[in-house]
């Protein structure tokens, strides 16, 4: 398991330990639209709530200024001021009226098909009329309905003054059944009846949103703030020890990673300043971004990295391999350098320089414009039939001196263990030149057969014996550096 995985795993954990602890007071806590806002519980949900959580007709939501809103059935939205869950009141106005005028909206308000009543047991039908301000009648006017030089007036069909002069008003429309305290002093409070309220009994409530009548059910509060208190401190305890020994396992796995990564940057840099003698070029990192004008120009890609075209002057271009960074001991950047800063041969690629800038390595060689022998003998590419006879006879020939350099002319014999059409590289007249050293191992010259642990090179172009099984003395017990 991955030490990502470990910390996921334990970090779900916590939080299935610590949700276990709060349980269902989390899902049916009060709610708040703001500080000072009324408080939220059953019957009453916010709108993002679980439905479970409160009764049809009596759900909540939050507008941009955090006020408390109640959609009334083909009606008003009411902005909800206070909620007294023993009397099972609310005190509202209308959201629509920023001046908190109830009487200019009681035109559209209906409670007709909502679960809630007026609270004042008496409701009068009322007649509302436009008046002059010289009406004088101030018991029945509405101060806050009015606009400069007209008054509203509000006039109950019960008690209703045959004697009052309405010469100089117009009557409006008529608002039925509305308490008096709603016309005359403002206030707009409702009650509600149903469901009953299982925190009279000590218990939570819910609605029973999968039946198909409107049932609640009671359960069990769940137990006191300082018992779940301790039951989560417990809890968080134990995957706290459990989280600090993941960090100090990860904070282990990242020391021992650094510290391979700079002995293997020790070890390359200690084999460069023994190879200083042989003369390559050294190139920086931004060296090889400049030369190869940012990675502009991809030739093409291997096993061991990307091979990008790169110009050192006008005249002068090169082929630079960024090497990967999969191999761990930096083998194949060694091989390389090594084995091609020995060797100097018209049929074998000459190495122009190197970059070992920190971890980032790349070989720097001539620019052969004909690239590989794979692509004229290679069905895939199209371009089989562009040699002659004659030509692929002297390519041949060119990779067999190539071969026999490198078997006895060299100080060291160097066996390439790759050779394949990908890695004979041609220049401007198709002479063959050998490239591509990551596998090579360097053996004495005395030596007639060779010893290795695992097979190598490409599959189809390995040698047949290095998988025949023969006689127990076919290899020889020395190995190559």
């Amino acid at each position: 398991m991955s030490l990502e995985m470990d910390l996921s795993v334990v970090c779900l954990l916590m939080l299935v330990l610590v949700c276990h602890g709060a349980g269902l007071n989390d899902k049916f806590q009060k709610a708040k639209c703001k500080k000072h806002g009324p408080a939220i519980k059953f019957p009453f949900r916010l709108d993002k709530q679980p439905e479970y959580c409160g009764y049809p007709g009596f759900v909540l939501s939050c507008n941009q200024r955090n006020e408390t809103l109640l959609q009334l059935p083909n009606s008003v939205t009411l902005n909800i001021k206070e909620i007294d869950y023993a009397s099972r009141l609310i005190i509202a106005g209308f959201a629509a009226d920023p001046d908190n005028c109830l009487p200019r909206q009681l035109r559209n308000f209906s409670l007709s098909q909502s679960p809630f009543k007026f609270a004042a047991p008496h409701q009068d039908d009322y007649a509302l009329f436009n008046c002059t301000s010289k009406h004088g009648d101030y018991y029945g006017r509405i101060p806050c309905h009015g606009v400069p030089g007209y008054d509203i007036y509000a006039y109950s069909s019960n008690y209703f003054n045959g004697d009052t002069d309405l010469t100089s008003c117009t009557k409006m429309y008529n608002v039925p059944s509305i308490p008096w305290e709603t016309i005359h002093d403002n206030i707009l409070r409702l009650k509600w009846s149903e469901p009953a309220a299982c925190e009279e009994h000590g218990m939570f409530c819910r609605w029973k949103n999968n039946t198909s009548k409107l049932e609640t059910e009671c359960f069990e509060k769940p137990k006191s703030n300082e018992d779940r208190k301790r039951k989560i401190e417990g809890a968080v305890a134990t995957v706290g020890s459990v989280l600090v020994l993941l960090v100090l396992l990860a904070a282990y796995r990242v020391y021992s990673s650094d510290k391979a990564a700079k002995n293997n940057q020790k070890r390359i840099e200690n084999f460069l300043a023994d190879y200083k003698a042989l003369k390559p070029a050294r190139y920086t990192y931004a060296d090889i971004k400049r030369i190869t004008d940012e990675f502009k120009d991809k030739l093409g890609q291997g096993a061991y990295g990307t091979v990008f075209k790169g110009k050192l002057s006008d005249e002068i271009f090169v082929a630079v391999k960024i090497l990967n960074n999969s191999t761990a001991n930096g083998e194949e950047f060694i091989n390389e350098v090594a084995t091609m800063g020995k060797i100097h041969h018209v049929n074998v690629i000459r190495l122009v320089g190197y970059c070992a800038d920190g971890f980032q390595r790349a070989l720097v060689y001539d620019y052969l414009p004909n690239e590989s022998l794979a692509k004229f003998v290679s069905s895939e590419h199209g371009e089989t039939s562009s040699l002659s006879w004659e030509r692929l006879q002297d390519i041949a020939l060119g990779m067999a001196k190539g071969i026999e350099y490198l078997h006895q002319g060299c100080d060291q014999r160097i066996l390439h263990f790759d050779i394949k059409p990908h890695n004979i590289l041609l220049d401007d007249h198709f002479n063959p030149k050998i490239s591509d050293f990551g596998l090579a191992k360097l053996c004495s010259k005395d030596q007639s057969a060779v010893s290795m642990t695992t097979a190598r090179g490409t599959m189809g172009y390995i040698a047949p014996e290095v998988f025949s099984v023969g006689d127990s003395d076919r290899w020889c017990t020395d190995s190559c550096s």
